[in-house]
């Protein structure tokens, strides 16, 4: 029973009982806006705007589960966190577009200082007289001016409706990018759960080897055996020495893998991952129809063509006419003084003034050289480029949600067949000692039917691993794979939050 081990070690690794479970479809969460078409997407902030909790889970250093993983990576992920201080900065265009609808107020003053002397000679009744003069002046001014646009042609109104769509925009790639980091932590927990199973495997395989090569070196030596089984015993061996070299210096490159994607260090331990299939969708056409209505990319294409609607709106406006107000309060100061040598009096004075004005400024633009009615026509050609992006990136995501389903299908059919192939491998190989042994069978076949069992456990192993990969990345493609929907115990970043704040300053 030495070999039952190994086929033991390939089954331990995910969950079988989940083979028999059917999965339920998620609550269909998405929300209608208006478009051109009249279609219906989701609102972005229904997907991002989640509550946030103070509950943490504590990663051990013993073990991981695949959940610690991915808390790991959405708490410590770069790519995600540049991805968060880009799209708070984009909710910065909001605040800057709404601007235009704000007076702008400016203070200024300016304080000027003159003076002059002058000297010389000057005739002045009966003869010549030389005398000096001289004369200063101080100069204070204060002006308050304020400016308020009443009407621009739309283009205010548009660049405010721009920045709420790049916004929501912004919000949906966020959330892509949340579903890379989250997929990209399943699959180095995965890789590197299955590694261990693949490095045990091998030594298994090499202790089995080197009984095997024990064994026919005793019988070599009382004539028993030859000594080309013995070197056929030996080279398997050595094969597996270098079999399990490889996979313990894969399991090292993986650990670092690990670790980068996760920010935490690998564990003494594995914990096999909990069944998540009441979290995907129930059948393929459920899963099509949640991949159309609330992919992030499909979303974000979406908002993307109505912010490019938008842009040309605003160009537009600089084809109509505008009004402002404008509203300036001067306040001036001046002092002035003038003396001469030859008179002993200094005269000097100080005058005051204020100049109150209020004017209403119309402009009609009359013609601009084109330039802002080429504009408009590339921004329109901008914005059916963006409408046909729609269609594209719901075409890919259809494909890949499809591609999706059809591989976690054959997964989760290939267990039970390289599990039907694992036992009948374990009972070929018991099944060539037993015949070896009455002189039926030489040892080359029961190496080739060890190599044979080695390769079924790997398959099975590789099998597994494939199936609950294929589970995310299912969940992936329909737009599941996301903290809020995985209930992690995290605090979930919220962008909408952020941005009702930022909307309101000043």
């Amino acid at each position: 029973m030495r070999y039952f081990l190994l086929m033991t070690v390939a089954s331990w690794l995910f969950l079988p009982q989940v083979l028999a479970e059917e999965p339920a479809a998620p609550k269909d969460e998405s929300i209608a806006i208006d478009t051109e078409t009249n279609e219906k997407i989701q609102e972005p902030s229904k997907i991002l705007t989640i509550e946030t909790t103070e509950n943490h889970v504590a990663v051990s250093n013993e073990s991981h589960t695949l959940i610690a993983a991915m808390i790991g990576a959405y708490q410590n992920s770069l790519n995600l966190q540049q991805k968060r201080h880009t799209v708070l900065a984009i909710h910065e265009q909001y605040v800057q577009a709404t601007a235009g609808w704000r007076p702008n107020i400016t203070l200024g003053g300016s304080i000027t200082g003159n003076a002059r002397n002058v000297s010389g000679n000057s005739k002045d009744g009966d003869g010549p007289s030389t005398g000096t003069s001289g004369s200063s002046a101080n100069t204070r001014e204060g002006n308050l001016q304020l400016t308020q646009n009443l009407f621009n042609g739309g283009a205010t109104t548009a660049d405010i409706s721009k920045a709420e769509q790049n916004a929501r925009s912004a919000w949906a790639g966020l959330n892509s990018e949340e579903q890379n980091v989250l997929f990209s932590a399943v699959k180095a927990f995965l890789d590197l759960l299955s590694q261990y199973s693949e490095v045990e495997l091998y030594k298994a395989n090499k202790i089995a080897l080197q009984k095997s090569y024990e064994a026919a070196v005793e019988k070599r030596n009382i004539g028993e055996e030859t000594q080309t089984q013995v070197a056929n015993a030996e080279a398997k061996l050595a094969e597996a020495e270098a079999q399990l070299l490889t996979a313990e210096a894969k399991l090292e490159g993986l650990k670092a893998a690990y670790t980068q994607v996760t920010g935490l260090q690998p564990a003494a331990q594995m914990q096999k991952p909990e069944p998540l299939l009441n979290l995907l969708p129930a059948d393929l056409k459920s899963a099509v129809q949640m991949a159309k209505d609330q992919h992030p990319d499909v979303i974000a294409a979406q908002f993307d063509h109505l912010a490019a609607q938008s842009e040309t709106q605003r160009i537009g406006g600089g084809l109509l006419p505008s009004v402002n107000v404008s509203a300036t309060s001067s306040r001036n100061e001046s002092r002035s003084s003038t003396s001469t040598v030859l008179s002993d009096r200094d005269y000097r004075s100080k005058d005051y003034y204020t100049d109150n004005r209020v004017m209403l400024e119309i402009k009609v633009p009359l013609y601009e050289g084109g330039s802002v009615r080429s504009q408009k026509r590339q921004a329109h050609e901008t914005a059916v480029s963006k409408r046909v992006a729609i269609e594209t990136a719901r075409t890919q995501v259809i494909q890949a949600a499809i591609q999706a389903w059809q591989n976690f299908q054959a997964a989760k059919n290939n267990i039970e067949n390289y599990q039907k192939q694992v036992r009948a491998s374990q009972v070929s190989l018991e099944g060539t000692q037993q015949e070896m042994m009455v002189g039926t069978k030489i040892l080359l076949d029961v190496l080739n039917a060890q190599a044979a069992l080695l390769e079924a456990q790997l398959k099975l192993v590789q099998a597994e691993q494939a199936y609950a990969l294929e589970s995310f990345r299912l969940m992936a493609a329909v737009g599941l794979l996301n903290a809020r929907h995985l209930k992690l115990q995290v605090d979930y970043f919220n962008p909408e939050s952020h941005y009702q704040i930022t909307s309101g300053k000043f």
